[in-house]
């Protein structure tokens, strides 16, 4: 940002923020939303929000803070938890295999990547600014590993080991955006396709191809 202004040059400049920078929050996030990160993720994305909007304001750049929720695709690392669970079903299914995951308490709004990118590229089109990008369909991750399991006809208690029965103070069990606000204000409307078992079919879909 600062060679932008001081070349003058004529870009925008997108930043990736992310929902880690919120703590435990009862209601949905929102812009006015206090931001109270609970790891170093967090609040390096805090940080860097912050920066953004303030050579915005002061130095007139075209910034954008894009808040990204969960997002998924095949490129993720599978040791991400729902490449992970995918993984797991697609085992237990060939080789009867268990996995163990840490917890199943937490719900999110999980997206699919390329819609994520769809409205990305229309959302920057409009004022710099800062933009809420989430889909608002929120599944527990129970839900989703049982839509994992369904696909293969396997009950997923069979396969599945559980560490523990609840959260530590870093993890949060609910996080849901205001998604609305920033598509409704831009004068957008947000149609996703690609969610909860959808999303989960596509992903194992795609691990079973692969070579």
């Amino acid at each position: 940002m600062d060679i932008i202004d001081k070349k003058k040059i004529n870009c925008k400049f997108i930043n990736a923020a992310s929902s880690e920078m919120y703590g435990h929050i009862k209601n949905n996030i929102d812009l006015e939303t206090p931001k109270k990160p609970l790891n170093p993720y967090g609040e390096s994305k805090k940080i860097s929000f912050e920066l953004v909007k303030k050579y915005r304001e002061i130095k007139k750049l075209k910034t954008y803070n894009l808040i990204l929720f969960n997002t998924e695709s095949f490129l993720r690392n599978k040791n991400f938890i729902i490449p992970k669970i995918c993984k797991a079903a697609i085992n237990a299914f060939k080789n009867g295999k268990k996995t163990t995951i840490n917890n199943m308490l937490v719900s999110r709004e999980w997206n699919w990547c390329d819609e994520q990118c769809y409205y990305i590229l229309k959302l920057i089109k409009k004022t710099p600014q800062d933009l809420i990008i989430s889909n608002g369909k929120n599944y527990s991750l129970r839900e989703m590993i049982k839509f994992a399991f369904d696909y293969f006809n396997l009950d997923y208690k069979k396969f599945i080991k559980v560490k523990f029965n609840y959260l530590t103070r870093f993890e949060v069990r609910n996080k849901k955006s205001n998604y609305l606000y920033s598509f409704k204000k831009n004068k957008l409307r947000r149609h996703d396709k690609i969610f909860g078992k959808k999303l989960i079919i596509k992903m194992i879909k795609y691990y079973q191809n692969e070579k």
